[in-house]
This record gives structure tokens, C-alpha cells and sequence, in this order.
């Protein structure tokens, strides 16, 4: 992963970088020092004479020099230019992105080895999908309070402390013997990862001005998460048909995050000391708590009732998931009333309904949210055709996605160069369009094709869009928020992403299972009918993303350009 993020940051025009990003005046926020100061590593050469006259040009409206040999210009405090190490910025990069690699592994790891991993440990097939659902349940629940929280304490802090804890209880699911125990872990490792993924775009907007190193910054998060869940399909797959079992899986991911956490401690930027006092009474005031518990809790019931209805949406019809799922519905008009009140009293607000009000904003969290249902529904059930109807082994099942893997990472660092290239209502809305070959392919597939016929083409495309989409909707949703708040803009993100892959998952598995149960004449048979029914709707749901991307961000321009 390293050799492809040097490579490809080759590729971007350094001298673009020169822009001002900072120019915010001291009381604005103490958070915004925190995410501006590059603390040590300064390279060798004239950096003070380089800064002093970026300072000298800052002030005359003049351009500024380049930056000494080896060193790159990616931060300001307040206006005031900063030099960091090339070394420096490509191990940012690379930590954020590989945490985000991870993150998916587990994922992938999970859903190839759970058959293996419910006999291990004893778990009954009723809970079959809990240890996946309770660590997405735990993440989208606290995704909005940690990036809030990040921007007050600063995003190093919160990104090392959550994957501190990443690594130890990735470790723990290892060793794990219960089915009580796994869930439970997979619990905390949801609330580990709900600290790293919002202040990991905090880190990358505040790190990185506009331009190519920040476009590469989300690219190669993004690279990260088709590139782990694809690879935890294939590790997983092969570990748990050789000696070593699936445990060795976890124990790998671990030893891997210990790295990551380390170069991470050097690299990412030093917050300022403070006041714990100062703290406490800026977390008090600061942040929206109220608005923060009342959304958490409603995405929390909609998730836990979408979890527990994708297995048998019948169980839709009990009278505990209807009370839930009518309680989340109503907390989203109490959410939109609470922030409305926020912003009438210039209070801190989780997401202003301003916001909603901007057209960029509005499509492209709408765009995430069909793309992701789409792409994990594709992903899932993909999986389940391998196995159930191809009936092919966890390894030769993570053999047919190793496509997607390929073409994940390439899709990634082109968009990294081409955000700042191509208009991004073009960019978005031909690469939806490419992507919907996939689901159509898999809507269409007859095992009496073989692999290449379909199902190849269908993993060799699929990635296309959403790899896109993650750069440019980090991106948009940063420029939407201020400078001191852009964790919260990285929990924007990635609680849409974590409703959609929830919601797309149980709406297509609620549909497959409707349609395998009119369809008795053989097993095969009818489970191939319902993944058939399951994929058009993941053709659909892409579908809607061409024209909320085309028109939606007409206006939108090439939102990776240089200021």
C-alpha cells in the first residue's frame, strides 16, 4: 500500500499546494490549533528563511517560493505557513488509509469464515447475523458524538485512543471461545472504529490544503476499504480452510494496527497542551449533545430493527420491532426541531438545517446513501451465490472478488488526480452509470455461465463508482463545514454511509427472502430467484444515483481544485 500512495502522489502537482488555508483569527477555536500544528519532523534545509517568506508573500499578496528541497507546504495556523517531510505527510497517509483497510479486513474476514466461526464458538444460527450487525449498530450510534467530540479534544487524540483500542480487541475476537463474547467484542470494536473514521477526514483536511495531496488524502481512505473487505474475503477464505483457522485472521490485523498506531504517534499532527478545565467547558458548550443523543438513538432503532428484520422480515410484524421502528421514525422530526432551535440561538448544531439548503451537500449525501445500499447489498449476496448456489468453498469464494480488490485500488488513485480535473457531476454520473452493469449482470446470471461470462465483469466493475463517490463526498462535505468542526464532517459522512449499507442490506434481504419462499421447486432454484430479486433491487437503487449526481451537482465544478 505504501509503494502505490508514493507512487501515485508523484503524479499530483506538489506546487499547487500554495494556497491559504488558514487565516482564522485565535478565538475562533483552540480545536483549530489542534488540527494546524505539525509538531517535529520538520525536513532539513532553510525552513525558517521558507516560512518567513511565505509569511512575507501571505502578507504582500505575492506567491510563495517553493518549499525546500524534500519538504511540502500542508498546513497553516491562523495564516502562518507551516513545512512538513515528505516522509512525514506519505505516513499520514498511509496510517489513516490503513486503519480504514482494517477496519473492512474484519468485515471481510467475518462474513467468509462465520459459518467456520459459529461452530467454534458455539453460536446458535438465531444470532447468526449479530457479531456484523452489533459492530455496525455500535458505530452508527456514535459516529456524529466522537467526530463532535474529536474537534473539541483534538482529532489525534481521539483517532490514536480509538485505534489503540481497535488493535486490542481485534486481538481479543481471536481468542474469543463464546458466542457472548464475540458479539461483545464486536460491540467495542464498532465503538473503536467510530472514533478513527471522523477524525481521520479532520486529520486530512487540517493536515493537507486543497488540492492534490488532500484529494489523494481521501483517495487512498477509500482505496482502503474495498482493498481490506477484499482482502479479508481472501485471507479469511484461505485461513480457514489451512491449519492456522480464522483466529489467525484477527491475530494478523492486529499486529498490523500495532504498526499503524506507532508510525501514527509520530506522524500525525501534535495537538497543543491544554487545560482540563478548558476542555470540560468547552465539551459542555460546544457540543450538541441533546441533538447528538437524539439522532444516535434513532439510527440506533433503525438499525437494531433492520438487523434483526434482514434474516426474516416477517419478524417485522412483532410488536417490540414496530414500537422501535415507530419510535426512530419520530425522532427524526424531533431532530430537525432541536437543531432548528440550535441555530435560532446561535447554539453549536449537529447538522444545521441550513445546510440541507445547499445543493452540493444535499445530493451527495443522498448519492452515498444509495450507493452504499447498493454496493454492500451486491457484495453480500454475491458472496451467498458463490456459496449456496455454486456451492463453492470460503477460499474459491474469495477467489471471485479478488476483481473487485484490482480494480478498487486503481479506481482510488484516479480519483485522486481526476477530482481536480474533471467536473464532478460528469465524474459521479458516468461512473454510476458504469457501475450499474454490476448488479444488472448479477440480475441476469445463470450458474450454466461460469465465472467469466458474469460474475468477473460484475466484480471488475463494481467498485467503480462507489470508490469515487467516497473522495468526492469527503470532499464536499468537508468544504461544507467550518474549519473547526470538520470531524463532525467526517461523521456526516460515514453515519450516511453506515444507514445505507444497513438499510440496503436488510430492504434486499427482506426482498430475496419474500421471493425464495414463492418459489419452492427446488432449493436452488428458488435461493437463486431470490438473490435475482435481491440484486435488482441493488440495480435500482444505483440507478436513482445518475440523475441525483448529474443534476445535483451541475453547479459543483471540480471540487478538488487548488484555492
Amino acid at each position: 500500500m505504501r509503494s502505490a500512495i508514493s507512487t501515485i502522489i508523484e503524479l499530483g502537482n506538489l506546487h499547487e499546494s500554495w494556497a491559504r488555508i488558514g487565516g482564522h483569527s485565535v478565538s475562533e477555536s483552540r480545536s483549530e490549533d489542534a488540527a494546524a500544528v505539525i509538531g517535529g519532523g520538520i525536513g532539513n534545509g532553510d525552513v525558517d528563511g521558507g516560512r518567513a517568506n511565505v509569511e512575507r508573500s501571505v502578507k504582500s499578496g505575492q506567491p510563495a517560493a517553493p518549499p525546500p528541497a524534500g519538504e511540502s507546504l500542508v498546513s497553516t495556523i491562523h495564516g502562518r505557513y507551516l513545512w512538513m517531510g515528505i516522509w512525514k505527510a506519505r505516513s499520514i497517509l498511509l496510517v489513516l488509509a490503513g486503519v480504514n483497510f482494517l477496519n473492512t479486513m474484519g468485515s471481510g474476514i467475518l462474513t467468509v469464515a462465520l459459518p467456520t466461526i459459529i461452530r467454534d464458538v458455539g453460536m446458535d444460527e438465531t444470532i447468526l447475523l449479530w457479531p456484523a450487525s452489533v459492530y455496525a449498530l455500535a458505530a452508527g450510534c456514535t459516529l456524529l458524538l466522537f467526530g463532535a467530540v474529536g474537534d473539541v479534544v483534538g482529532p489525534k487524540r481521539i483517532w490514536v485512543a480509538g485505534a489503540s483500542l481497535y488493535t486490542l480487541f481485534t486481538l481479543c475476537v481471536g481468542f474469543c471461545q463464546t458466542p457472548a463474547q464475540l458479539i461483545a467484542l464486536r460491540a467495542v470494536l464498532g465503538l473503536a472504529i467510530a472514533m478513527c473514521l471522523p477524525t481521520a477526514v479532520s486529520i486530512t483536511t487540517k493536515s493537507f490544503p486543497r488540492g492534490s495531496w488532500r484529494n489523494m488524502g481521501f483517495a487512498c481512505q477509500g482505496m482502503g476499504q474495498p482493498l481490506g473487505y477484499s482482502v479479508g474475503l481472501i485471507a479469511g477464505g484461505g485461513l480457514t480452510d489451512s491449519k492456522l483457522t480464522w483466529r489467525w485472521g484477527f491475530y494478523l490485523s492486529a499486529i498490523f494496527n500495532v504498526a499503524f498506531v506507532a508510525c501514527a504517534v509520530w506522524a500525525l499532527p501534535k495537538p497543543p497542551s491544554f487545560e482540563r478545565r478548558a476542555v470540560w467547558r468547552d465539551l459542555r458548550h460546544q457540543v450538541d449533545w441533546v441533538g447528538g443523543l437524539i439522532l444516535s438513538a434513532s439510527l440506533g432503532l433503525l438499525s437494531y430493527v433492520f438487523a434483526v428484520t434482514s434474516r426474516d422480515y416477517t419478524d417485522l410484524s412483532k410488536s417490540c420491532n414496530i414500537v422501535m421502528l415507530v419510535a426512530a421514525v419520530a425522532l427524526i422530526p424531533a431532530f430537525i426541531f432541536w437543531v432548528r432551535r440550535q441555530e435560532q440561538r446561535g447554539r453549536p448544531a449537529l447538522i444545521p438545517n441550513s445546510l440541507w439548503k445547499n445543493a452540493a451537500f444535499t445530493s451527495i449525501c443522498v448519492a452515498v446513501f444509495f450507493a452504499w445500499a447498493s454496493f454492500n447489498g451486491l457484495q453480500y449476496f454475491s458472496s451467498l451465490y458463490f456459496e449456496k448456489v455454486e456451492h463453492l468453498t470460503p477460499k474459491e469464494t474469495a477467489l471471485r472478488f479478488l476483481p473487485m480488490v484490482i480494480i478498487g485500488v486503481a479506481t482510488n488513485l484516479m480519483a485522486g488526480v481526476l477530482v481536480e480535473k474533471v467536473q464532478v457531476h460528469y465524474l459521479l454520473s458516468v461512473s454510476a452509470i458504469i457501475a450499474t452493469v454490476s448488479p444488472l449482470l448479477m440480475a441476469l446470471v445463470n450458474p450454466s455461465w461460469g465465472y467469466w461470462k458474469g460474475p468477473f465483469i460484475a466484480m471488475l466493475l463494481s467498485p467503480l463508482h462507489p470508490d469515487v463517490l467516497f473522495t468526492v463526498s469527503n470532499l464536499i462535505i468537508s468544504q461544507a463545514y467550518p474549519v473547526a468542526s470538520q470531524s463532525l464532517a467526517g461523521g456526516v459522512f460515514n453515519a450516511i454511509a453506515q444507514v445505507g449499507n444497513s438499510i440496503g442490506l436488510a430492504v434486499t434481504a427482506a426482498i430475496s427472502s419474500a421471493v425464495s419462499r414463492q418459489h419452492q421447486s427446488g432449493v436452488d432454484d428458488g435461493l437463486l430467484k431470490g438473490y435475482h430479486a435481491a440484486f435488482w433491487t441493488c440495480f435500482a437503487l444505483m440507478v436513482w444515483v445518475i440523475p441525483i449526481t448529474y443534476f445535483g451537482l451541475k453547479k459543483g465544478g471540480k471540487v478538488g481544485a487548488s484555492e
